[in-house]
């Protein structure tokens, strides 16, 4: 059986040919079949209410099961970042940044234990949790139009690395999980962007690094030389410290300490300066010493190391040389009016940076020349002489030593504690925010509910419709048939 349609005096006609013992053709008037559609629109008006309710009835199942299983059901907050580099995809140390550490195990449990909630698993919280970033529209047309031009021009691909957009805006959702409340999914989800933000300044404004390499010294596990070497390079790592945040910001004074970035690096000095030199002019004035030959090794060993590193600074340096020996800057030739010429050397980074860094590594290799000698003297101080320590010397050296260490320790406190302050006050006040604190959404709002009942009432809907022109065609034929024969 095959239908053929045909234009004939106007009139919509299909024609129903049928392959039987004899061919037969048969005539079917569209116009004939809306009549036998019109003959049971009353029924049909009765099946179309019945499927509008059942479309509403199956709408409202396919919600609540929803609703139930938390699939459609979610605690929706906004968060932002401020900070330079965020524009780039970067985080503020300047690696790739990675948005999911929100969902970490750390972040989590940090926001149930705030919670007192041990109820929930923290990979079932982690598995309901989804993070879309926000684009701008209009960085999304870019690339859209782009894309479009690639499909005749394949070099187009290139311009859409130009409007990479990297969002420094993110929407969270913490999907419902059974059992729980909608008050619950959104204190929850509250508790992990708050729990985030400790981990953001914990991971990006470190300021405990100070107190904790401090801590981890035993200054009586090593000889007097050793102990005070560990203290001078506790008081260098410091110093940079300080200087880096003292760039940072010059007029920042702290509240809390009262203390400005450049109070700290004075009084590191004075640390530096008066305590820690007369700590080492006692002991070296003394030669005080626990074992005297361990010393004497420990003098040979720095010597060996000096001597090594000098020669490889040298390398380098002879290296750095030679590329400036073979490196010229681009002249710029003004040619003037009287008929003359005055040629200039042109700024150039590399070359500039070329002899920047011949002068760090003369600086390193004067620096280090000045501490072999020194040392040398020690080591010649410790084996011309015979003298033997007694108690009193040893007692005051632990002393000032213990003195030294304390004070070393109350500014590496101080420090951090300013820093501290500057972090979260100033430098990443805004880095990150909490836009839009979570909001509860039921089965996905009421424009959700909304769609997914017109949806089934749509469906069901046009089943009736389909269900109807077949009837009325059937119908049609049906009377042909009655008429013919």
């Amino acid at each position: 059986m095959y239908l053929d349609n045909r234009d004939k005096r106007n009139d919509a006609m299909i024609y129903l040919h049928m392959d039987n013992d004899e061919v037969e053709e048969a005539q079917v008037d569209v116009f004939n079949v809306v009549t036998q559609m019109t003959k049971k629109k009353k029924l049909y008006r009765y099946i179309f209410v019945i499927a509008v309710c059942v479309g509403v009835l199956l709408g409202l199942t396919m919600i609540g099961v929803d609703y139930v299983t938390g699939k459609n059901t979610y605690a929706r907050a906004v968060i932002s970042f401020q900070y330079e580099g965020i524009e780039d995809g970067l985080d503020p140390n300047g690696a790739a940044f990675d948005i999911n550490k929100i969902k970490s195990p750390a972040v989590i449990e940090e926001a149930l234990a705030s919670l007192n909630n041990s109820r929930y698993d923290v990979e079932d919280i982690r598995g309901n949790i989804a993070i879309e970033g926000v684009i701008p529209e209009d960085a999304v047309e870019r690339i859209t139009v782009i894309k479009e031009m690639a499909l005749d021009d394949m070099s187009s691909y290139e311009k859409i690395l130009d409007v990479s957009y990297y969002p420094s805006q993110y929407i969270v959702y913490l999907y419902k999980d059974f059992g729980m409340s909608g008050t619950e999914v959104s204190q929850i989800l509250n508790a992990i962007l708050e729990s985030y933000r400790t981990y953001f300044l914990d991971t990006y404004a470190n300021t405990e690094v100070l107190t904790i390499t401090t801590n981890l010294i035993d200054y009586n596990d090593y000889d007097y030389a050793e102990a005070l070497d560990m203290l001078e390079t506790q008081i260098e790592l410091m110093q940079d410290y300080v200087s880096e945040r003292r760039d940072q910001a010059p007029e920042f004074r702290s509240s809390v300490t009262g203390l400005s970035f450049g109070d700290i690096s004075k009084a590191l000095d004075t640390v530096e300066g008066i305590d820690i030199a007369n700590l080492n002019s006692y002991i070296e004035s003394h030669m005080l010493t626990r074992d005297r030959e361990r010393q004497i090794e420990y003098y040979e060993y720095k010597i060996k190391k000096y001597n090594m590193d000098i020669a490889e600074y040298q390398v380098q340096l002879s290296n750095v040389q030679s590329v400036i020996d073979a490196y010229q800057k681009d002249p710029i030739v003004i040619v003037s009016a009287q008929e003359t010429t005055q040629q200039l050397e042109q700024t150039n980074e590399y070359y500039d940076k070329l002899l920047q860094q011949r002068l760090d590594l003369s600086q390193k290799i004067a620096s280090l020349n000045t501490d072999l000698n020194e040392t040398y003297t020690l080591l010649n101080a410790a084996n011309s002489t015979d003298k033997k320590n007694i108690q009193d010397e040893y007692d005051y050296a632990d002393e000032k030593m213990t003195a030294t260490a304390e004070t070393i320790a109350k500014w590496a406190d101080l420090t951090e504690q300013t820093t501290q302050e500057y972090y979260t006050t100033t430098l990443f006040s805004n880095a990150y925010k909490i836009s839009v604190p979570a909001q509860y959404s039921a089965a996905g709002g009421i424009l959700s509910v909304a769609k997914k009942i017109g949806m089934c009432v749509a469906v069901m809907v046009f089943a009736v419709i389909f269900v109807w022109c077949i009837d009325g065609f059937f119908s049609e034929i049906k009377e042909i048939r009655k008429n013919k024969y």
